[in-house]
């Protein structure tokens, strides 16, 4: 079959290899959509994520076949597999888990004990095992999740980062009424955003430099849209709500957002991290957090959540559907897909279809 192979930094490549077959708990799906994600980015351009030494779980090394954000129908089923079947249209939860250390039977196998490696592979499919942008692929048939009747698989392969968002609105427990600030208007911002109007937040600011990015959560009609190259993030927000709003998203993971994450967040109020930094940030625990009695709270991935994420995208496809803002082919996901999402603000979510 033909797959997206990613060997380390800045070596990528289309070319066809072999599958196995399904194992007694998996399932085979032949996939129909897989998203590029701004990780998968970092895996190309930096190596970011990938086992140079065998995975503790998978034993896998590079080569590694690309992609986390995927759906796809069900063409093989293993024996032990009972509740899925040949047809079965299903979005992929793509984390790595053993499903026997303490944190996976408690409930929190997205931080399982047993995946942690030295070299700093992640616990994802198309990280440390080979994961959706290709032809067909392997899923453990806990991680298959079963599509809503009729929801398009682009919009199931939207559960993924949606999931992510879905997870910080319920560890900060945002209530209907509340106001929300979020730092940040890339997919996991917008979606953010979107998941707090659902959930009924009664205002819900968005800040980014970017003017694309922002004219896209206008599109969205997230109307209350802030560049703080051109205003003042803190002085916008509190002419509205002078002592800040309830919950802060910070989505973009550098340190001039998270200070603004601080300053805009109500005195008792919660700053909620979805974003992964990727340089350390200094605090002023004391003055800034301690004495405003600000929580910060972090999430990492999901858990239990899909589910409900796809119920939430069946129910809402219309503010979903134009997140999608380009399809390409296996062939072209290298120069169509993951370069152009690199260089080009106005994409949301470029989707890899085995069938264009």
């Amino acid at each position: 079959m033909k797959a997206v192979r990613v060997y380390g930094e800045r070596d990528i490549r289309v070319e066809d290899v072999d599958i196995a077959d399904p194992a007694p708990d998996q399932v085979q799906i032949k996939v129909k959509y897989c998203g590029i994600c701004g990780s998968d980015l970092h895996a190309y351009l930096e190596g970011w994520g990938l086992p140079t030494h065998p995975h503790p779980l998978t034993g896998k090394t590079v080569p590694i076949t690309l992609g986390h954000e995927f759906s796809g129908e069900v063409v093989r089923v293993g024996s032990e597999v009972t509740d899925l079947k040949v047809g079965d249209a299903i979005a992929v939860e793509p984390l790595i888990a053993c499903g026997r250390c303490e944190n996976c039977r408690a409930g929190n196998y997205n931080f399982c004990n047993a995946v942690v490696a030295e070299d700093g592979a992640g616990n994802f499919l198309g990280f440390s095992q080979d994961g959706g942008m290709a032809q067909f692929a392997n899923i453990d048939d806990v991680f298959a999740h079963k599509l809503p009747e009729g929801m398009p698989y682009e919009l199931g392969a939207l559960c993924e980062p949606t999931s992510v968002a879905y997870e910080g609105i319920k560890k900060a427990h945002l209530r209907e009424g509340q106001t929300v600030a979020v730092m940040g208007a890339g997919p996991i911002g917008l979606v953010t955003a979107l998941l707090a109007r659902i959930a009924g937040a009664n205002r819900v600011y968005i800040s980014d430099v970017s003017e694309v990015r922002l004219d896209k959560a206008r599109e969205l009609g997230l109307t209350d849209t802030i560049n703080p190259a051109k205003q003042d993030v803190e002085q916008t927000i509190k002419a509205d709500y002078p002592n800040g709003v309830d919950i802060t998203f910070e989505c973009a993971g550098v340190q001039p957002t998270f200070d603004t994450a601080l300053k805009v967040t109500k005195r008792t109020g919660v700053v909620q991290i979805l974003a992964l930094f990727g340089h350390p940030v200094s605090i002023n625990l004391t003055d800034d957090v301690i004495m405003q009695g600000i929580d910060i709270l972090t999430t990492l991935c999901y858990n239990n959540s899909f589910d409900t994420v796809l119920g939430i995208i069946d129910n809402n496809r219309g503010l979903f559907e134009p997140l999608v803002t380009k399809k390409v082919s296996l062939d072209d996901a290298i120069e169509d897909g993951i370069k152009t999402l690199a260089s080009d603000k106005s994409q949301v979510k470029i989707m890899v279809s085995p069938e264009l």
